[in-house]
Formats: C-alpha cells, structure tokens, sequence
C-alpha cells in the first residue's frame, strides 16, 4: 500500500505585515516596519498551491486565523469591543498588538509534528499540535490550529501542544524529518533542537531537546527508530531559527549544511545504519561544504527551506521527486550551481522550479516553511475534509476575494486603524464561507 505525503498550506491573511517579531529570524527582523503586500502575499503563496497541485500531489488549504485576535487582547487586560479600533494597544504595547494581529500561522510547518499510523502506538495518523512557547505571537495560534486540524483530518489522533512553557518550546515539523518510502512501512524520525551545550552566541534556541523526546513519548514512536541531534549553533547564530532552514528530507534522502548538526557523524551515521536494516538500501545523504554555499547564503536564499515533493502519476514507477526553489536561490550562483548539481537522470531530482515568494520570505519563510506534510494511506486520504482540498473552482473563488478585500500596503502604523480591522474581519468573513 503507498503512503502519499500530502501538503497543507494557509492561506496568508489579510494583516499580513512585518512585525519583526521572529526570535533568531533574520529575515523578519530585517525587514521590521517595512510595508507589506497582503494582497500579492496571498497570491503568491495560491500560486506554489498551484504548482504543487499540479504535479497530482493532494494540495490541502487552512483558511487564515482571524485577526486581529480580540480574545488574546482581552486576555492580557485591554477593554477591546469588536470593530473598536485600536489606538490603545498601540500606544501602550505595539508589540501585542502586532502579535494580535499577526499572519504568522501562515507557516504550517510550525503547527504540528506529525507521525503516519503505521510508526506510532495509536494505530492513527497522529500530529501533536506545536505550542511555539518561544514567540508570544504564535504562542496564540494553537488552540485554533487544533481546532482547525481536527476539521480537516476527522480520522486522525490530534494532539494538545506540550504543556511547560520554555523548558518544553517546540516549533513543530520545521525541527523534525521523516525517512522511509512511498510505501506504508514504518519509519524513521529524527529530531533536531537547539538547547545545551555548545550554546548559540546571539540567538535563543526555539526547540528544546525535552520537547523532542516528549513529542516521541507522546506519539509512542519505536525508540528504534527515533533519533535526536542538537542543531549547530553556528546555524542558530546565521539565522536558522528552524532547523529546516539548514536541513531538507524526502524519503530516503537526506540534504543539509555542513554546518546544520553538533557531531552529526555520529547520530546521523546511526540512523542511515538503522535505516539500511529496515529498507535494505542506503540512506541518501548529500552535505553541502561550506565551499560550496556559505552558511550566511544558505540562510540569505533558503535553499534548504525548498519544497520536495514526489508528482503522483499513475504509472507503475515512481517518478523522481521535484525540487521548489525559492527565486533567490536562482539569483545567486553559488545556490543555483548546487541546486543544478542535483538535477538529472540518476540525480535526486528530475526538475527544479522556482518560484516567487517574496512576501513570506521577507517575513523569514520559504517554501518548506508554508507547508506541512502529512503522510496518508489513500484509505486515510479519502477521508479528509474535501472542503479544503485545492481545486480550480476554490482557487478562483479565493482569489477573487483577495482582489475585492485584501489591502495592498499594510504599514506598523495601519495596524491599529479601524479601517484595516473591519476590511479584515470582512475579508474572513468571505473566506469562510469557500470552506463551509
């Protein structure tokens, strides 16, 4: 039986806008109080949905969380009545209010860790919703996202996030891959956190080691075949906030920096051991030297953050994965000479596209980082929410939406107007009537 992996994105929303709010986020603290674009944020990540789709792989939509987030607001003590503009919070704490109003969930691979029935003890595809403890705003994103995950995956095992504050502060899937194959055998998984020694110099590791081994407990994987490393803390230091912004997988292979791991001989040695007992073939594994793409530039253009996806094709043979390169990574050379090393007959992939997400990737998100991936059994597919699957018929109707309400300059200083909180709550209003 095969296992497809599916994707889930959200849909960026209307106050998409750049707080700077990322702890260890270069990008997003870079480009803090700039104007952003909402509306082309949306398009522009409709438009990797429709690419992906169009490879046959299953291509699922979150609609975007509402904000601003009233309820957040009046739970850390503002008087805030629906519609009311915001002026108090802006002057008081402008960062609550960038949190409450923050499109941030855009990046699905922060909302969950997710293991396949066959690898876990409850026999279910099963997720543990993240409590990103690290960021106060997307520590408010969790109870909606289960809620939200819950809708669309009826037949999975759902998870609370792991409660303990900052001793337990997990980011979800961007700090944890998945080897195996297309077919619905059991797995290995491995673990990537930030925390001990050697400690970064300049940022805070935002994934604990006990979070790791609690989300494996939690999820009853075989300790057999579960792993954990410690990311370098020379990566957390350039930018790699995640370990996906160092690091990518698919299947049965493994690509990172020569810097993204502390000692990955050793652990990563012990589960390519690990994975040639159960699979009978060698675990793939290609390091890029710091030669060949510094570390700055493989933070600065995301190549590690690239989608890899297998095109679902009715033939007996798998087809050979494709690689979904942020622009940057063409613009520069170096990345772009990596990248084109990797491509052809007997190469990892068969083709390399790139696309245009300048928006999320001012905000520090690149491909990988607006999607979550889901390995299902076609049983388990069909029994997804078809209310949220992409279709030409539900990405018109969205885009639609986004030309009729979404602003095209969102600054800091338009956050608290009344007039982007009701073309906001008006815009949400309208999406989620496409989902109903």
């Amino acid at each position: 039986m095969k296992l497809i992996e599916i994707q889930v994105d959200r849909l960026v929303g209307p106050t998409h806008h750049f707080g700077g709010l990322g702890v260890g986020n270069v990008a997003s603290l870079s480009h803090a109080g700039n104007v952003s674009n909402p509306a082309s944020a949306a398009i522009q990540g409709l438009d990797k949905m429709r690419l992906v789709a169009s490879f046959g792989v299953p291509q699922f939509i979150l609609p975007p969380q509402p904000r601003p987030d009233v309820a957040f607001l009046k739970q850390v003590g503002f008087q805030i009545a629906d519609g009311e503009s915001l002026n108090q919070v802006a002057q008081q704490t402008p960062s609550v209010l960038s949190a409450a109003m923050s499109c941030s969930a855009m990046w699905t691979a922060n909302a969950a860790t997710v293991s396949p029935a066959i690898d876990n003890r409850f026999n279910v595809p099963s997720m543990t919703v993240a409590n990103l403890d690290a960021s106060l705003h997307r520590a408010i994103e969790a109870k909606a996202t289960r809620q939200e995950l819950q809708g669309l995956f009826p037949q999975a095992n759902v998870l609370p996030p792991l409660p303990g504050g900052a001793a337990m502060r997990d980011e979800g899937a961007a700090n944890h891959m998945r080897f195996g194959s297309d077919q619905n055998q059991a797995g290995i998984h491995l673990f990537v956190y930030g925390d001990g020694e050697p400690e970064p110099n300049h940022f805070w590791p935002r994934q604990s080691r006990l979070a790791c081994q609690t989300l494996a407990i939690g999820q009853g994987l075989d300790p057999e075949n579960t792993f954990f490393v410690k990311q370098h803390p020379d990566a957390i230091d350039a930018g790699a906030f995640h370990n996906d912004v160092v690091a990518a997988s698919h299947h049965d292979l493994l690509i990172h920096h020569e810097r993204a791991f502390c000692d990955p001989d050793s652990v990563i040695k012990q589960m390519a051991d690990r994975y040639e007992q159960l699979f009978r073939r060698p675990l793939r594994r290609i390091v890029v030297s710091e030669t060949d793409l510094p570390l700055a530039d493989a933070v600065r253009t995301y190549l590690f953050n690239s989608q890899l996806i297998s095109p679902q094709v009715d033939t007996e043979n798998a087809a050979a994965p494709v690689l979904i390169c942020p622009l940057q990574v063409q613009q520069h050379d170096q990345a772009r000479t990596v990248v084109e090393s990797w491509i052809g007959e007997s190469k990892p992939f068969s083709d390399v596209r790139y696309v245009d997400l300048i928006q999320s990737m001012a905000g520090g998100g690149g491909p990988a980082c607006l999607r979550l991936r889901i390995p299902l059994t076609p049983a388990e597919l069909a029994q997804c929410n078809p209310r949220h699957r992409w279709t030409e018929e539900l990405d018109d109707r969205l885009r639609q939406t986004i030309r009729e309400f979404y602003p095209s300059e969102v600054s800091p200083m338009d956050l608290a107007s009344a007039e982007l909180i009701s073309q906001s709550q008006q815009a949400h209003a309208e999406i989620a009537k496409l989902f109903q």
